[in-house]
């Protein structure tokens, strides 16, 4: 009986899923290699660096495939402290780089507490909001779960990154309305962030909040003509300039790997990290674009297709917290790349440089294959 439970386990295993993250990986790396010239020391190539995190990230994700999704549900509180506390750490230990402290460094390793915080976020969340409720959502219960999310984002917001901040919203948002909160009130809201924002922008943060750079990249959007003004160029509009030229200059196929000029000649900033779609448009032209954006369409629909499947409110709001996560970092990083968004930071999930994103996709994908692997369970 125990074995034939363990093989229908494993034929549930979602090995399509797994197939397109490890397509958007070898792709991400790649890009990587391809965009940052080597530096002689394999040790201290970038791509490397990525290839050890993408080992982390598969060792973490074995581990929580292997362990029961439900038995995680008494930790989550302690796991949501445990992300605070790392939050209010890398405010007074952390590295900071270009004025934000981000990471916290253990020796030759470095760790980006608000990544690990979406986890915390996603999972505190899910675990509030999924006792069943009858008919809409309380006020009160609405309050809580802002005021779960709202603490990880101060203290995020303090580093400062807004970007990273910014990627908690969508999961709240999804996660209210899928336990319930009303639709009408959900519009209403939305069309008064969609009133208030630009008076707030012109009357609050644009003169008392916002330093000159962000102000600049926002009006860049709002008014493009200041394109073409050189001073702009190559100051607030440089990073968005060179970027729609490398997507423009790869064409249906591209110029090839390693023979992308704005990034291997040093033109286009973050090449490996914010901008890393940028050089798979310009060495892969639109092929490689579309297939990127393709696989991870499909991560997205399988997700919602096993969020419907769940056998429990608490598993289906998890994989439904990773799907917002993942769809907005997408769509806000591809709007950057292509200068339709101001460029405020936001990665490309699985394909941009970094060991502490790279563990928290997989740790997040890790937990959508156990939830799925699970839903037959007693």
């Amino acid at each position: 009986m125990i074995a034939l439970r363990e093989t229908r386990r494993w034929r549930d295993f979602d090995w399509l899923l797994l197939m397109a993250v490890f397509g958007l990986l070898a792709l991400g790396t790649t890009e990587i290699y391809s965009s940052v010239p080597s530096t002689g020391t394999i040790y201290k190539d970038f791509w490397f660096k990525q290839v050890i995190a993408i080992a982390v990230g598969l060792t973490a994700f074995t581990f929580v495939v292997l362990v029961d999704y439900r038995r995680i549900y008494n930790y989550i509180p302690q796991i949501y402290v445990g992300a605070l506390l790392l939050l209010v750490a890398v405010l007074i230990f952390g590295h900071e780089v270009k004025g934000q402290k981000n990471w916290i460094n253990f020796g030759p390793m470095s760790l980006q507490p608000s990544e690990l915080a979406k986890i915390a976020v996603i999972l505190a969340l899910s675990r509030y909001l999924s006792p069943l409720r009858k008919g809409n959502l309380p006020w009160k219960d609405v309050g809580v779960a802002c005021v779960i999310t709202a603490i990880p984002m101060g203290l995020i917001m303090l580093q400062p990154d807004t970007g990273s901040a910014l990627t908690f919203i969508p999961v709240l948002a999804l996660l209210l309305f899928m336990s319930g909160f009303n639709l009408k009130l959900i519009i209403a809201t939305a069309v008064t962030v969609l009133v208030v924002t630009p008076l707030a922008y012109v009357h609050v943060l644009k003169p008392h909040v916002l330093k000159n750079y962000q102000i600049m990249r926002i009006e860049a959007i709002l008014n493009p003509d200041l394109f073409e003004q050189p001073e702009f160029r190559r100051e607030y509009g440089y990073q968005t300039m060179q970027s729609v030229i490398a997507v423009g200059s790869g064409g249906v196929t591209g110029t090839g790997i390693t023979k992308g000029t704005q990034s291997r000649l040093g033109f286009l900033p973050e090449h490996h990290t914010d901008f890393i779609a940028s050089v798979l448009a310009e060495e892969m032209g639109f092929v490689g674009s579309i297939s990127a954006l393709l696989l991870y369409l499909f991560i997205i629909m399988r997700s919602i297709g096993l969020a419907e499947r769940s056998r429990d409110r608490f598993g289906m709001l998890i994989i439904l917290g990773f799907t917002g996560l993942i769809f907005f970092h997408v769509v806000v990083n591809i709007g950057m790349v292509v200068g339709l968004l101001p460029i405020i930071g936001i990665t490309l999930p699985l394909m941009s440089y970094g060991g502490s994103s790279v563990l928290s996709m997989m740790i997040l994908i890790g937990l959508v294959i156990n939830i799925n692997l699970r839903r037959f369970a007693n």
